[in-house]
């Protein structure tokens, strides 16, 4: 049986890949496309410091 912690991780990841496709969904120009992708290169970028 899984931890709290391993459930609550499991949630979060699950939650932002939802998150992640949702606003690639809505773009409909490849302006948007390439906002968005500056947007989550960034936040990988901070994730790995």
């Amino acid at each position: 049986m899984p931890t709290n912690a391993e459930v609550i991780e499991n949630l979060a990841r699950k939650l932002e890949r939802v998150r992640v496709l949702n606003d690639l969904k809505e773009c409909q120009t490849l302006e948007e496309y390439q906002e968005l992708t500056k947007k989550y290169e960034a936040l990988c970028n901070d994730d790995r410091n």
